[in-house]
């Protein structure tokens, strides 16, 4: 069975030929593509040639153990985004939390059993596979929006967002350097959603606003340019509208739909269409294409 028709590529990692064999046995049945590994190294080469849909990782492993081996793919950015399930006969609550914090997503205790571990593959498969088509969504609209972890370090992000990150500083390391930390301190004063940090260090006016926590210790986060945000509070000022109102008009005048406008502030399009109501009366106008064509004459005549 070949990668294109199956449900998926698993890569399974353990020192264990008994394990691998009755795990790849279940795994085949269960209609997957799998990979094998006896330890970290060899499990790094192996998704370095084919990227895996998910691995399940033993954490105690030679050469290298399972959550060394996690914390590299996990810095990998082709790599990052693949789900870690660890396999482990530990069950002592720090090493549940060393997997975690290595960038695992769940764990498994030995001996495994078959039914919960396809299970868990299924479920960890769709939501990285949701995760996925929506950052592939947030990109098609060249939106400015990244993750990052509790610690401020960049977890993904569009690549409008790193480019406009690239260009706006002179140091090639702030991303890393002095981002994190700034994100960090924000982070450790539990802001508001919709709420915004201005940054500091950098060549040009930029903010991040805060759009939600899409999964746990992951922070969805938006870039903010001067002329966005002085574009929006021109329009919230002439026409009284709310910061929300503002917002969904200036999508509106760079010609996004309901649907893309919802990508971008984390709403559905029907909320959208909410708030597009107000914002028609407020401009006395009927529909989107009106709306719009105000929204640009009066910017560009200010």
């Amino acid at each position: 069975m070949t990668g294109s028709e199956s449900k998926g590529i698993v890569l399974v990692v353990d020192d264990s030929i008994d394990a691998l064999g009755m795990l790849n046995e279940s795994l085949v049945g269960a209609g997957y593509t799998v990979f094998v590994a006896m330890d970290g190294l060899q499990a790094l080469a192996i998704a370095g040639r084919m990227a895996p849909d998910i691995i399940l990782m033993d954490a105690i492993m030679p050469n290298m153990d399972g959550f060394e081996a996690c914390k590299a793919l996990k810095k990998n950015s082709e790599l990052s985004d693949v789900p870690v399930v660890f396999m482990t006969g530990l069950s002592e609550s720090e090493d549940v939390v060393k997997g975690l914090e290595a960038g695992g997503v769940d764990y498994i205790n030995k001996p495994v059993k078959l039914d919960e571990l396809l299970a868990r593959v299924k479920v960890h498969l769709n939501n990285a596979r949701m995760t996925k088509s929506a950052k592939v969504a947030l990109d098609e609209v060249g939106q400015l929006t990244f993750a990052c972890d509790i610690h401020g370090g960049v977890v993904w992000s569009t690549a409008q967002a790193r480019q406009l990150l690239a260009s706006s500083s002179d140091d090639q390391a702030w991303m890393t350097s002095q981002l994190p930390d700034q994100v960090k301190t924000w982070l450790s004063h539990s802001p508001e959603k919709h709420s915004s940090l201005q940054l500091k260090g950098l060549n040009k006016p930029l903010q991040v606003n805060l759009l939600g926590r899409p999964s746990p210790g992951e922070y969805l986060m938006r870039l903010l340019d001067d002329d966005e945000r002085v574009a929006r509070g021109t329009l919230k000022e002439r026409f009284e509208l709310t910061e929300r109102e503002s917002e969904v008009l200036f999508w509106v005048s760079r010609g996004k739909t309901n649907r893309e406008i919802g990508q971008i502030l984390s709403m559905s399009p029907r909320t959208v269409n909410k708030h597009l109501e107000p914002v028609y009366r407020k401009l006395s106008v009927e529909n989107r294409t009106t709306a719009a064509a105000v929204c640009l004459q009066h910017l560009s005549s200010r």
